[in-house]
């Protein structure tokens, strides 16, 4: 079994039980489960809601490659210089609290 098949077998399972998994490739490619919605996207940031809560990516000549909302899935290309998330309890019991800790 290659990378590839495993990694989709890992998404399969990951979309039954409700997970969320990231892969990054050599910062120019990040996959993503157990996404709920885009909240915002340009080539330097995406502002992603997970099963999780919140997220951000940053980098440089980000481009959605892929986007699956019934699977929860995403696919971005270009260059990751940042991965970061909002506290899941923050983005539940206050979401305008993200958007002012974004807007800051």
């Amino acid at each position: 079994m290659n990378q590839t098949e495993i990694f989709n077998k890992n998404l399969n399972e990951a979309n039954t039980h409700k997970n969320h998994h990231m892969m990054i490739r050599n910062r120019e490619s990040l996959e993503l489960t157990g996404v709920k919605k885009i909240e915002s996207l340009n080539s330097e940031e995406f502002v992603i809601e997970t099963i999780l809560g919140y997220m951000t990516i940053s980098g440089q000549d980000l481009e959605m490659i892929n986007f699956s909302v019934e699977k929860g899935e995403i696919l971005l290309s270009g260059y990751v210089t940042k991965v970061e998330y909002y506290d899941h309890q923050d983005t539940v019991d206050n979401p305008k609290g993200f958007f002012s800790k974004l807007f800051k």
